[in-house]
């Protein structure tokens, strides 16, 4: 071997460059191997935060379905509502939420084994002052209301606030969310008069040694027909409404703005009758609560001695069996159709007759009236209110429209009170009470 082959140095080159591709697979693999972490991060994040928006969408669809029939104590709600359990108006719908590609939570991973589920809870007893998921299934104990058996799944307390827990699964990743939940209650503006009307009819002749029939003392009487000086517009005796009947282009009492939410404030309370008032358990029929609706009746019943009443101290010469305690004055809306109130009780709060004037009525049902009162007996033609019986209104009376009021019974038949005008709520929205909302733990239930 000569001199010059020792020297040669050419096989170092490949051993040089297999370490070099040695050095450059490792470090190849090292950013795979990162790249793929933070891909399954990314992925893991992208799963977390789409089951979070759906646990969220779900808590807010429960309050959607809250502000249309309110969970009170004659709309108690199920121990909870699941996307795979059987539809109901008071759980959200599992086929707008998720599941399909027309739902509101359709993305790839709310589209792939998605699940969730509400409970709705009183805020009261264990649950006053934070959400215990731990308790939220006991019964529920509330000073002075006593005690909601075990699950207490509506506003037991009153207080129109409620929990909402929502927990949701997406691709394995579990969120749990609970908030507290108001629902909004909306003053309405409506005019504090004592009577208003079409036309206006004493159908009583007797004096009654001076004391009025209708006793609107610290409000007006109105009415909307042109002539007062005649009787078809206004029939009375002298001293028998107090203060003297007005005629004024008065508007109605309420907007069909107005009226669309007492509707549903009726419906959401459980007080909305579908044609005429039916009875209660109790063989009565129940004119008591907030706000009571009724829808289309075309041939009222007969009252007398039928109404369910509790024991009253209404001004003097009304009967003392009232609808309503004093206190707690309520609203009864006669949507449609005609009324004929008798029976030796008082209505304590307002007494509306809508007499069509959002025209909504069925045909056969619709606007009465032509701005006069003809006649003792009843005009089906004309007549929207007539009373009779010892009948009697503690508070306000009106009838929209050109519709004809007959007052026709011994004694006080309306005395005014202003203060029934703050039974005048009706319900809006239900939204979250601020600083409640917090997330749970996954597995709490």
């Amino acid at each position: 071997m000569t001199i010059s082959t020792l020297k040669d140095e050419r096989g170092f080159a490949m051993v040089t460059a297999i370490v070099l591709m040695a050095l450059m697979f490792g470090l190849g693999l090292v950013a795979l191997n990162a790249t793929e972490k933070n891909s399954n991060r990314t992925r893991e994040q992208r799963v977390r935060e789409s089951s979070l928006a759906l646990d969220e969408g779900v808590l807010y669809a429960q309050s959607l379905v809250l502000a249309t029939k309110w969970a009170n104590a004659l709309n108690p709600y199920p121990a909870t509502c699941t996307s795979g359990g059987t539809a109901s108006d008071k759980c959200p719908s599992a086929a707008t939420l998720a599941g399909s590609a027309n739902a509101n939570f359709a993305n790839v991973d709310q589209l792939n084994n998605s699940s969730w589920k509400t409970k709705v809870r009183d805020n009261g007893g264990a649950l006053t002052n934070a959400y215990d998921p731990l308790q939220a299934d006991l019964a529920q104990t509330t000073a002075g209301k006593g005690t909601c058996a075990a699950p207490c799944t509506y506003d037991f307390n009153g207080d129109n606030e409620i929990w909402v827990q929502a927990q949701s699964t997406v691709r394995g990743k579990k969120r749990n969310v609970v908030a507290r939940m108001r629902l909004e209650q909306i003053v309405e503006n409506v005019p504090e008069t004592g009577v208003t009307a079409g036309a206006l009819s004493v159908t009583n002749n007797g004096s009654h040694g001076g004391t009025p029939i209708i006793d609107a003392t610290g409000a007006t009487v109105l009415v909307r027909c042109a002539d007062i000086t005649t009787t078809s517009c206004v029939d009375a005796k002298a001293g028998q409404i107090v203060p003297t009947p007005q005629a004024a282009s008065v508007p109605n009492l309420m907007t069909a703005k107005q009226l669309a939410r007492f509707k549903q404030r009726a419906i959401t309370d459980g007080r909305y009758y579908a044609g005429c008032p039916t009875k209660n358990a109790a063989n009565k029929y129940d004119f008591s609560g907030d706000v009571v609706w009724i829808e289309g009746c075309a041939s009222p019943p007969n009252l007398t001695n039928q109404v369910q009443t509790v024991d009253c101290a209404p001004p003097s010469g009304m009967a003392t069996k009232c609808t309503n305690v004093e206190d707690e004055p309520g609203l009864v809306i006669w949507h449609c159709g005609r009324a004929d109130m008798a029976g030796g009780y008082t209505h304590r709060g307002i007494l509306y007759m809508v007499n069509d004037s959002d025209g909504t009525c069925p045909a056969g049902l619709g606007a009465r009236g032509d701005g006069k009162c003809v006649g003792q007996n009843v005009d089906e033609t004309r007549d929207v209110l007539t009373t009779s019986g010892g009948f009697a209104v503690w508070g306000a009376l009106a009838v929209d429209g050109a519709g004809c009021m007959k007052i026709g019974s011994n004694g006080l038949q309306v005395r005014f009170d202003a203060n029934v005008f703050d039974s005048a709520v009706s319900y809006g929205t239900v939204g979250l009470v601020q600083n409640t909302w917090r997330e749970l733990r996954p597995q709490d239930a």
